[in-house]
């Protein structure tokens, strides 16, 4: 561990010695490399999580350039994943950052999300956060999870056996896929409010967004914190604590 680079954080009494060598041991798995993965992930790395793994199929192009600011228009045409890649071991070489040139489905998710110690979903696909949650919770992992519409966004910290779940949240009964506007400024204040989860979680310390939504209208520069309810029949968590 470099104390020199993380000195900043471990002079806070939260984090100290003890807690970067916790965060230096963890893993994290980011899915979706893209405008919210993309501060997600330089958040996680500057904050010296010693394993990121990024999963993501995309390849970068031009209209990704206002927001997903991990890629330069030298990568348009690559898969995000590398160009992903490529920057964070040029910011942070200590840390291990795995590759998963793959969207995650019903075939891969619990293979690849059990290689991880929590989650972090920064994905606009309805689908692919409803396979993520139920992987999550059969294998006790935490997530956080982020989304935006234009200048509103939200953002959520699950943690299965302790707060109801994303279906519990928003059903099963998946929208038609529509694509949002997004902002950058919008995106980067969700996923950070996404890193900060997990590093309150990895770091033992508590994270105040888990079983609540926060709702952030950037217009209004307004939050609002909602408390989640459990299903009583949802058909992934059982809508009750274990």
């Amino acid at each position: 561990m470099n104390s020199d680079r993380f000195s900043r954080q471990i002079m806070l009494e939260q984090i100290g010695a003890d807690g970067q060598e916790k965060l230096s041991e963890a893993s994290v798995l980011v899915i979706g490399a893209g405008g919210l993965g993309t501060p997600l992930l330089y958040c996680l790395a500057a904050a010296g999580v010693g394993t990121i793994g990024i999963a993501d199929n995309d390849i970068v192009s031009t209209s990704n350039l206002n927001r997903q600011y991990i890629h330069f228009e030298e990568d348009i045409g690559t898969l995000k994943v590398m160009s992903a890649v490529k920057k964070l071991k040029e910011f942070n070489s200590s840390i291990n950052i795995i590759p998963h040139a793959t969207a995650i489905n019903k075939d891969n998710a619990y293979e690849i999300i059990s290689q991880y110690d929590v989650v972090a979903l920064a994905v606009d696909n309805a689908q692919a956060r409803m396979i993520v949650n139920e992987a999550c919770v059969e294998l006790g992992r935490p997530f956080a999870d982020g989304g935006i519409n234009g200048f509103v966004g939200t953002s959520v910290f699950i943690q299965p056996n302790i707060t109801p779940c994303l279906a519990c949240l928003y059903g099963t009964a998946l929208p038609p896929e529509e694509r949002f506007g997004a902002v950058s400024s919008i995106v980067g204040t969700i996923s950070t409010f996404e890193a900060t989860s997990v590093i309150q979680y990895i770091l033992g310390l508590d994270v105040p967004l888990s079983g609540k939504l926060l709702y952030y209208d950037g217009l209004a520069a307004g939050f609002e914190k909602l408390d989640l309810k459990f299903n009583p029949e949802c058909p992934v968590c059982g809508g009750k604590k274990a």
